[in-house]
């Protein structure tokens, strides 16, 4: 079975590499953009270099493998604004069917304020719109031995003045040895979306990361991303946890993402750092996240674990 996953997803980055364009020329050639928003405070103040991590429910946004080691009722939730007030929302509930694996659902919502409706000529025409994209996400993973392995199927709606809706997937991998974990992974695959006559790519992404635990408290990770329509990005990220008293733990993180450096924004853009507090099964992470002339974004994210242990 293990040999079998390994070659649906490496069938899988064959095809992707060969159909996507990793390329500057090809900047602003896909579509759906809101779907490359980070998700979870925790991976964002990491840099975003998420794919070999597991046992957080935000880590399906990165890698739907994560996932598939949950042995309780899983939530999480986050919130953002982004500059020009651009609200982002993004909510994942994760529960264990034992030895049947893990079943979840997920939503991400980008809402922009009103805007004023221009004709072709520039003019107003006295009425106004407001944009907003949504996807709606149904993930499955499951452990072999130790390889875990998850997928998803996602809706995916945009709306301008028209809107659009297509299907994609995500699909993925993670093992363990010692206390060093992989990651691979492809995310939206799919169609894409199509306003009128015109078809927007999906912007596929393809993810291959490397996480280690150095001592019990400092964590590592680097991810090599390659989304379709740029050139290949470099993410790393590490968290050092403190205890505070029983069951308390104070973690500082920070991380560097050159998604923000290569596109010459200036200032500390692609750096990102935070901090969270964990206690009784529950985290609250803060992130921070600079994107130079842009400003900078700040990002709050919970996650909750409930009930019992229910182990395969």
């Amino acid at each position: 079975m293990r040999k079998i996953l390994f070659l649906i997803l490496c069938t899988s980055c064959l095809s992707f590499a060969r159909a996507a364009d990793f390329s500057a020329a090809a900047r602003g050639t896909t579509g759906a953009q809101f779907l490359e928003l980070p998700a979870g405070a925790r991976a964002i103040a990491m840099g975003s270099a998420y794919s070999s991590i597991s046992g957080d429910p935000f880590t399906a946004y990165y890698n739907p493998a994560g996932l598939a080691g949950i042995d309780k009722f899983n939530v999480g939730l986050m919130h953002a604004v982004y500059f020009q007030d651009i609200s982002y929302e993004y909510g994942i509930f994760a529960t264990p069917l034992g030895e049947l694996g893990v079943l979840a659902v997920s939503a991400q919502y980008l809402s922009v304020n009103k805007l004023a409706e221009i004709d072709k000529t520039g003019a107003l025409t006295g009425d106004s719109f407001t944009p907003n994209d949504m996807a709606a996400s149904a993930i499955y993973a499951k452990q072999f031995g130790v390889v875990d392995f998850g997928v998803s199927a996602k809706y995916i709606k945009s709306q301008i003045l028209n809107s659009a809706s297509t299907l994609a997937g995500d699909i993925g991998l993670q093992t363990r040895v010692g206390k060093c974990a992989f990651g691979l992974s492809i995310l939206n695959v799919g169609q894409g979306l199509k306003f009128l006559d015109e078809r927007n790519s999906l912007p596929t992404t393809g993810r291959i990361g490397a996480s280690i635990i150095l001592g019990s408290k400092w964590l590592v990770s680097i991810d090599g991303i390659a989304p379709k329509g740029t050139n290949p990005l470099v993410a790393a990220g590490t968290e050092y946890k403190l205890t505070l008293i029983q069951k308390i733990k104070v973690a500082l993180r920070a991380g560097y993402n050159n998604r923000y450096a290569s596109s010459k924004l200036g200032g500390l853009a692609g750096v990102n750092a935070g901090a969270g507090l964990d206690f009784s099964g529950i985290n609250i992470d803060y992130a921070w996240s600079p994107a130079g002339d842009l400003g900078s974004t700040q990002l709050f994210s919970i996650a909750a674990k409930f009930g019992n242990s229910i182990k395969p």
